[in-house]
């Protein structure tokens, strides 16, 4: 299983020649990805410079969604012959870029092996990209991780409307000494999830309590007032456990991400690394299916922007 970090795209219109490509900078931008040839990833210069190794599949089911690895450009100390030598080691990670009309997320794989961070192949890919699209049509463009929500309310409001269910994650961390339900009355729900995330972590099981709507295909109202709710989110804030919205489309968005590590803050999703290696001929299998499963993994990053550039972070 491969995991993914998920990051977007923001295009900068100031320069005065910007406006007149704006309405082609995603067209723009998808040709200099459409093969291994028509870009090079090349930063430094003299003996800084690095050339980073990159091949490139879009898919026949839709032209939009970018698949590409990039390679890291580095050495590795190895043993040869009873003596220490350093060779070159271009391990690569897969980029999925969805370029279609008004969505401009990008999932950089976690694999530590091969980049010490997403951030890192973020920064090389945003780097040529951007000098690339500002000598093309004067438009640069900025790479941005997509942060967890700490702020469950302000999340669910953004998606009340078509949410279809939470999820309340019980055994992702320990209870704090200082816990306390004085600002609730009713401790019925949380006398019965102190002792499941106490059980869960114990015995290390994994659970979680799913609230749906009483009517299928109906959104999930959440009463703010309610203390039941209010217990849940107040549980989950102090232990750091993820809730998770779910929407009719098939998003999720996960909630209370809070670690000292800003990478431990960036959504990830996930997707059999087989499937991208059947697309780049690297094993055997159904390619169709494998475009399948990749347009899955992208319809459930789900972010999708305006014509004006202007994005909001999940953020509280």
């Amino acid at each position: 299983m491969a995991k993914f970090s998920h990051y977007y795209l923001q295009y900068d219109l100031n320069d005065l020649f910007a406006q007149e490509y704006k309405a082609k900078r995603q067209e723009i931008f998808g040709e200099m990805l459409e093969n291994d040839k028509s870009i090079s990833f090349i930063l430094g210069e003299g003996e800084n410079l690095k050339h980073y190794k990159h091949t490139v599949r879009h898919l026949r089911i839709n032209h939009n969604i970018i698949v590409m690895r990039i390679a890291n450009d580095s050495k590795k100390e190895v043993i040869q012959d009873f003596k220490k030598m350093s060779v070159r080691h271009e391990p690569p990670c897969y980029v999925i870029i969805d370029n279609r009309d008004h969505c401009r997320r990008v999932a950089i794989q976690r694999n530590r092996e091969a980049w010490a961070s997403t951030g890192s192949v973020a920064h090389v890919m945003k780097e040529v990209l951007d000098q690339a699209m500002r000598r093309n049509c004067h438009i640069g463009i900025a790479m941005h991780p997509q942060y967890y929500p700490k702020d469950f309310y302000k999340a669910w409001r953004m998606h009340q409307h078509h949410t279809s269910g939470l999820r309340f994650g019980l055994a992702e961390g320990e209870v704090p000494r200082n816990f306390s339900n004085k600002l609730q009355t009713d401790d019925s729900i949380m006398g019965f999830a102190l002792k499941v995330n106490e059980e869960n972590i114990r015995k290390k099981y994994k659970t979680e309590l799913v609230l749906t709507p009483a009517q299928a295909g109906t959104p999930l109202l959440v009463d703010e007032d309610s203390v039941y709710i209010r217990n849940l989110v107040n549980f989950h804030a102090m232990t750091g456990s993820p809730i998770v919205i779910e929407t009719t489309d098939g998003a999720r968005f996960t909630c209370f991400i809070d670690d000292d590590e800003d990478s431990a803050k960036i959504i990830t999703s996930e997707m059999e690394r087989n499937h991208l290696d059947i697309l780049f001929g690297e094993v055997e299998g159904d390619a169709a299916a494998a475009e399948g499963k990749v347009m899955e993994f992208v319809n459930g990053m789900k972010y999708v922007v305006d014509d004006n550039e202007q994005h909001e972070e999940d953020e509280a």
